[in-house]
């Protein structure tokens, strides 16, 4: 009447491959350049870049900067963006990091390109009006 707790459990085992292989950026910076593109096939996106500081604790004078370019794919996300990101504004931002190997006409691997795309934002903090649209208003 009672069985065993042995021959209860099952073992579950999965045919599919694992999906615990990633490569996935996390950035909190500054938005510089906003361009709307276009590729190939007619599909807009919009390119930026974005400025991330670093600080050396030890030398209290020292930051640099890195920038880095970022692909937005995203129908809902172009549209909030055509709308609202603009050179100032702070992000955090979620990128998926794909690499491709750029080759000359030789065939020869020239250097890799590093793309990051979008996947996740969260506006910190709008970007500054203009003074000319302060002026006029």
């Amino acid at each position: 009447m009672f069985k065993s707790v042995i021959q209860q459990q099952k073992r579950n085992f999965s045919s599919s491959l694992s999906r615990n292989a990633f490569a996935k950026m996390s950035l909190l910076g500054t938005v510089g350049n906003v361009n709307v593109r276009e590729t190939k096939d007619g599909l807009q996106f919009i390119n930026y870049s974005l400025a991330v500081n670093r600080y050396n604790p030890n030398e209290p004078d020292s930051r640099s900067t890195d920038w880095f370019n970022i692909a937005v794919f995203n129908e809902k996300q172009i549209g909030f963006f055509n709308n609202y990101l603009k050179p100032g504004m702070q992000l955090y931002v979620e990128c998926d990091v794909r690499q491709r190997q750029i080759s000359d006409e030789n065939g020869e691997n020239k250097h890799t390109l590093t793309s990051l795309r979008q996947i996740n934002y969260d506006v910190v903090r709008f970007a500054k009006k203009d003074t000319e649209e302060d002026e006029t208003n």
